[in-house]
This record gives C-alpha cells, structure tokens and sequence, in this order.
C-alpha cells in the first residue's frame, strides 16, 4: 500500500481532522462555522482524545481499540443519535472504517467500488477492509438523505495534520482519476440509499472485507424489523488476536467529555416506556452491573471497593448483535431472527423481529431468538429445519443448539443461522 494522501473537499462547514494518519469527519449541519463550544467541535475534541487514548494502548494500530472506545463513548451520550461522524484508520495491510449516524464511506479499487452507510446500521457500521482499496477511500456527510456513491476527481487540497472545514475527506492511495484507464461503466454520482451498498462493481464485494470481533462495543436501540443488506454465504469469522492500534503525540491530550453526577446518590429514574427491572450492584457513579462483574462495565471502576448490596433498577442493555456484514444491532430486549420473523409468537408478545436475508437456503421464517434472562443472553432455536450452531470463545467445534431450549452465550460467541454467522459481544463480561 502506497502512502495515503488525504484531501479536504472545499465548499462545506463539516469538521475534518488528520491525527496522525487517522482520518475523522463529523458532521456539522449548519451554514455558520462551527466552533469549540459547538456540538461538532465537542464532538470532534472527543474523538481526537479517543483516538490519543486508544493509541496509548498498544503499539500497533488496526483500529479496533478506537472502535471499542468511541462505541462506549456513544453509549453513555444522552443525545448520541444526533452525533454523526466517520473514521478512516489505515493500518499496515488495509483500512478500519467506524461509521456512526447518516455519514458515507466510498471505497474505490481499480476494479469495484463499494459504498457503506452509516444510517443501514442499527448502530454503528464497524468493518476492516483488507487489503486497503488501491484508489481511495472517501468520507461524506448525507445531505436531505441524499449520499455519494462515487468518489471525485482528486484536488489539491490536503490536510497534512490539525482541524479543517470542509465538504468531505478522501484518503487517497493511488493515482487520481484522470490518470486511471476505465475499468467499469460509468456511475451516478449521487443515489438515494444505495441498494448495493456493501457490493463491489457487478455484484462482487470488496476483497477480504473483514468483520472485527472481539472488544467489547457500545450500544444503542436498533432498528425494529429492519433489513440487514449484504453478508450472503457468509462463512465462520476468525479472531486474528490481540487489537493493536498506533498514533504518536500530533493530537493534543483533550479531555472526553462524560456526564457528571453531583450531590451523592442519585436515584434510579424509570424511562417513560418502562424497562426490565432486575437487581444487580451500584458503582460509586451509580451505573447498575449484574452482581458478578469485578469492575463496572460502563466506567469502569472496580466494584469491590463497595459495600455490595443489591439494588433494584432498569436493566442496562446486556451487549451487541454483530452481523457478518459490519451491521449491529443493541441488546436491549427480545430478538427473532430469521428469513421473515415478523409473525414469530415472540414478535407478538414484543420481541423485536430482524430480518436476514440469506443467498444458502438454510435460513428457517422465524430460525431463532434472542432471549434476555436477567443479566443472561441466551440464544433459543425455534425449531427450524437446519438447526442453530454455537461457537463458544476459544473453541472450534460448532455445537448444534436443542431446539426450544436456551443456550446461554459469553460474550465472544458465535451463532450460525443457515448461512449467516452472528457474534455477540457485551461490556458486562464476567471480569
């Protein structure tokens, strides 16, 4: 991979920031400039410092130590579905991508394309590419729903290091369009949500576009009875090991921006929709964790510097649903998965129905559910016909599931469903 050059696209407010190679983009939706004190700039001062923070953890970088960090982050923001933003880290043999909110990233190779949206994810859009596409990789900001799909003739304009308005980012890795020969038919610059979103020139997906398992991510309500696009004949996923991430001093050490609490304890306060109550231990900052954890599973505090006693509060989301597509889906009540899952009983009695879209054939109407037993994910086959395989962490083997009885799942685990494979990862991890 040649060294990337990254260009500012003139004529927007948006917010783009190089820190150290790292590419962000946050949105900044108004015609004045932003500033520090502006939900863009707050925005932009806390990623920078999650990049600084994530750096600080390991020598090598791949991304996924920011992609834990900022997934937290979002959790514990009151107003996290109005902060939108993207994130190129290149690494040695590719490119991380981290999407959160109505943001476009562009991947453009010599011979296919492929375009992610972050607004398609019940989340956020967390996806390892490699190798890196030989052209570039662009980030935009949606516009009255309307997004890019092609990436522009390269400029002039770069951003070496620091803080800089503009209409978009493009990482470029190789020569500009003028200079390239034509590879493909010409395509519309601009589309209304993409339907081959995630698909390469001609139906082929990007090559080697790896699903990231592993550390632990943030959540957020999904997207009930949404369609997952993409991750056809997806196979078992591999961890590679450890997460390692780089970056070196050029961002200033700013502060994250947290909620505060005052005034001794604070009470537990029902949400208006109601909530699952269960008991579990309060951390001196008073977040609710299942009573076997050691350190709180929001800010991280270790939970045997307390008297324990149990307490009675609205059950905290229990983890994440990661598709082998890079979508995510928050665990914060009942799942049905399955081909059509909308008329399964459980959608009935409230369980939020996914829809998975599946090129194998083995995909059963309402295949399984994701059942929440206190501070347990448990994973229950509905009794479909080509059954539903569990792949618990550290082991190879996949055990079949017995039909209509739960299986509890550590995080780490892997669910194959036809051909779909699903990995669940939760910040409530037993240490």
């Amino acid at each position: 991979m040649t060294d990337p050059r990254l260009e500012v696209l003139p004529g927007g407010t948006h917010l783009i920031a190089n820190a150290d190679g790292v590419v962000i983009v946050v949105a900044h939706r108004a015609d004045i400039a932003a500033t520090a004190e502006s939900p863009a700039g707050q925005t932009m001062t806390a990623l920078l410092g999650l990049v600084r923070e994530a750096g600080a953890e390991v020598q090598r970088r791949t991304g996924r130590i920011f992609a834990r960090l900022a997934t937290t982050w979002l959790m514990n923001l009151d107003n996290e579905d109005q902060v939108e933003f993207a994130v190129i880290t290149p690494s040695a043999d590719g490119v991380a991508l981290f999407l959160h909110g109505a943001v476009t990233a562009v991947l453009e190779g010599s011979d296919r394309s492929e375009v992610l949206h972050g607004r398609d994810a019940g989340f956020t859009v967390d996806r390892v590419v490699i190798p890196a596409p030989d052209i570039g990789v662009g980030l935009f900001v949606d516009e009255d729903g309307v997004s890019e799909a092609v990436l522009p003739g390269r400029g002039v304009a770069g951003l070496d290091a620091g803080i800089a308005p503009g209409a978009g980012a493009v990482l470029w890795f190789g020569a500009p369009a003028s200079d390239r020969a034509p590879a493909a038919p010409k395509r519309a610059s601009r589309l209304r949500k993409s339907e081959d979103a995630g698909v390469g020139v001609g139906g082929s997906p990007m090559p080697s576009s790896d699903v990231r398992v592993g550390q632990p991510v943030g959540l957020r309500k999904g997207v009930g009875g949404a369609e997952v696009g993409g991750g056809a004949d997806a196979g078992p996923i591999a961890e590679s090991g450890e997460p390692e991430f780089d970056t070196d001093t050029l961002v200033p050490n700013v502060p994250i921006p947290v909620p505060v609490r005052t005034g001794g304890v604070v009470p537990v306060v029902l949400p208006e929709g109601g909530g699952v109550i269960v008991r579990g231990f309060m951390c001196s900052r008073q977040h609710l964790n299942d009573p076997r954890v050691s350190f709180c599973a929001v800010c991280g505090i270790r939970m045997d510097q307390l008297t324990c006693v149990l307490t009675e509060g609205v059950r905290p989301p229990l983890g994440l649903l990661m598709l082998d597509d890079g979508t995510s889906f928050v665990l914060d009540d009942d799942i049905v998965l399955g081909r059509e899952p909308e008329h399964a009983a459980a959608v009935a009695r409230g369980a939020r129905p996914i829809r998975l879209p599946d090129r194998s054939g083995g995909m059963s109407r309402a295949h399984a559910e994701i059942r929440l037993v206190e501070w347990d994910v448990t994973v229950v086959d509905q009794g479909s016909a080509n059954g539903t395989y569990i792949r618990m962490p550290g082991h190879q083997e996949w055990i079949r599931a017995m039909p209509n009885h739960p299986a509890t799942l550590a995080a780490g685990s892997q669910i194959l469903l036809g051909g779909r494979v699903l990995t669940f990862d939760s910040q409530h991890s037993q240490f």
